[in-house]
């Protein structure tokens, strides 16, 4: 449940009253627990996207010279008119 009036002692006066508020209280590490997992989740997380990405861009021809998205699609998903010989 929300509190609509919180006590004065809770309130901050900014992010820089906070994080010094919350470093004095609790330490300068407790502003950063947590981020070590993150930052192991992100790095496989974008390297398998980034890898996925390139291997379709691969596959539908987007790395040849001069190549580009309209280029690479299949004449199906084009409005009629659009297609280049």
């Amino acid at each position: 449940m929300q509190v609509f009036t919180a006590s004065p002692a809770a309130m901050y006066t900014g992010i820089g009253n906070a994080f010094s508020r919350i470093s004095a209280t609790e330490g300068l590490r407790t502003l950063w627990k947590g981020v070590s997992s993150v930052i192991l989740g992100a790095g496989p997380a974008h390297a398998v996207h980034f890898g996925t990405y390139e291997f379709i861009k691969e596959l539908m021809g987007g790395n040849e010279k001069g190549s580009n998205w309209i280029s690479t699609g299949e004449p199906r998903f084009l409005p009629p008119g659009n297609i280049q010989d």
